[in-house]
């Protein structure tokens, strides 16, 4: 094995167009597939293949490694910069898209039901979906008011903190929780768990990448065009709360931002149109 330089520029640039950049099994039992051209790879991507290469290199004691020359470093660094802007946000779940994908599930099933709820607290709590997959039984203390939710340390927030879910209208979630907790019988241990083919819950717990799955499906189901991801409902709730008025502080209470520099954005959309420079003089 080997290849220059040069060579590894135009495999890792033909990998960023999506030239033979996804391999498609043929036949599993006989190990037999080929590359196929597609989207274009991320930038993550890219730099895992360069690994692997550079890997195979040192496995076979080949030195200096081409893959260390200062033209790939160059380049990778381009391909970093430019899929950094090119970036494109998932939409945010905010109060009347969301109102019309709660209104498309059947919550008279367990799945339904489990949806249900697990949306709508992700929303009232603009909870990540690794921090929703997380929860217990034992995270949620509940009183008259509403209930108040433990999160758990994890690499975004090192420290546990709590934060109030209020009771709110047609679609509540303090509800839907109760509601879920009696239905679906949990008395103990992860609250959100996987479903057999059948509808019967399982003891293993819904995954981030479950949970990810699920909003897409759910929400393809009830909206057309909108993109939406694991993150929608925060950035939902993030919107919703900054459009509608609500103090930052209070905002904060919800998101557990340890930079406000970050909701900034959110704040500059809303207010895009209000007292604008332009306005009365034309």
């Amino acid at each position: 094995m080997a290849a220059s330089h040069l060579e590894i520029m135009n495999f890792l640039a033909d990998q960023a167009d999506g030239v033979l950049a996804h391999w498609v099994w043929l036949d599993k039992e006989r190990s037999r597939g080929e590359l196929r051209s597609g989207a274009p790879r991320k930038p993550a991507t890219l730099v895992r293949r360069l690994a692997g290469i550079r890997y195979a290199f040192r496995q076979k004691g080949i030195h200096p490694l081409p893959t260390e020359h200062s033209d790939i470093k160059e380049m990778m660094r381009g391909i970093v910069r430019l899929g950094d802007t090119q970036k494109v946000k998932t939409g945010a779940l905010t109060k009347e898209p969301l109102t019309r994908v709660l209104e498309c599930i059947d919550t008279r099933t367990l799945a339904g039901l489990r949806d249900y709820t697990l949306l709508l607290l992700m929303f009232a709590g603009a909870l990540r979906r690794s921090e929703a997959a997380r929860l217990t039984l034992d995270d949620f203390h509940f009183s008259r008011d509403g209930v108040v939710l433990r999160i758990k340390p994890s690499k975004h927030q090192l420290k546990e903190s709590e934060i109030a879910l209020v009771r709110g209208g047609r679609h509540c979630p303090v509800t839907a929780l109760e509601r879920w907790l009696r239905q679906a019988r949990i008395t103990s241990g992860p609250l959100f768990c996987r479903l057999t083919r059948w509808g019967e819950l399982t003891p293993d717990a819904l995954g981030p990448q479950g949970i990810n799955l699920m909003i897409k499906r759910r929400s393809a189901n009830a909206l057309d065009g909108l993109e939406v991801s694991g993150h929608s409902l925060r950035r939902g709730f993030i919107t919703s709360a900054v459009t509608a008025g609500k103090p930052l502080n209070k905002i904060i209470e919800v998101t557990r931002h340890r930079d406000i520099r970050t909701l900034q954005e959110y704040f500059d959309q809303a207010d895009r149109f209000r007292d604008h420079a332009m306005t009365g003089l034309l």
